[in-house]
């Protein structure tokens, strides 16, 4: 009996370090790319929201990022470095 609850604590903390490694990881991606949009892109005053498109093991990924630029809103499509490939008025 001893076993099998070892094992499953074992396995548990396994799981939830797991995870949160990889919201760390994932948080520290999107800060990377906001603080690269904001370098390369002056204009941009206020980021609101980022998301990533893309799934694990693609070889590049987009970022779609509500801005704010000289007082309106603004739906950007960006890359890992912060690169704007395309925007739309909100």
């Amino acid at each position: 009996m001893k076993k099998v609850l070892a094992i499953l604590v074992f396995i548990s903390a396994l799981v939830l370090i797991t995870y949160f490694s990889i919201q760390l990881y994932t948080n520290s991606k999107l800060d990377h790319v906001m603080a690269k949009v904001h370098e390369n892109n002056p204009e941009i005053t206020k980021i609101n929201k980022i998301n990533s498109i893309g799934h694990w093991g693609e070889w590049f990924s987009e970022y779609v990022i509500l801005v704010e630029m000289d007082g309106e809103y603004y739906r950007i499509w960006t890359t890992e470095n912060g690169e704007i490939m395309d925007k739309e008025p909100l």
